[in-house]
């Protein structure tokens, strides 16, 4: 079963084993870092304790990950974002716009729409 699948039943066993997730997907293949992401965004999702560790991951990991990766990586991230954190994606997402092809800002184009209903 996959970890992003058991985030929300099982977040306070994998929250506990939060640096070897964070290790695969600095390692891993796409697919792990995909589902890493979905991962993390979903425990993040659980609590606000959860969401005050893991938001800042998920931000660096925008920040830094390959601007293909960015749309539905932030697609992802929307299950973590807060009133009080939506801002601080935005600004990150705004920095990385110039690295988008057209297809990849229309979907965070969306993002931003979803966020300001």
């Amino acid at each position: 079963m996959a970890l992003a699948t058991i985030a929300e039943v099982a977040s306070e066993t994998i929250m506990a084993h939060l640096a070897i997730l964070k290790s695969a997907m600095k390692v891993g293949s796409v697919i792990t870092i995909d589902k890493g992401v979905l991962t993390l965004a979903k425990l993040a999702a659980v609590s606000k304790e959860n969401n005050d560790v893991i938001f800042p991951i998920l931000l660096h990991h925008l920040e830094n990950c390959r601007p293909k990766e960015i749309p539905q990586h932030s697609e992802s991230t929307l299950l973590a974002v807060t009133d009080e954190n939506k801002n601080e994606l935005l600004k990150v997402l705004r920095k990385r716009e110039r690295y988008l092809t057209a297809p990849q800002l229309k979907r965070v184009k969306k993002i931003y729409k979803s966020l300001e209903a």
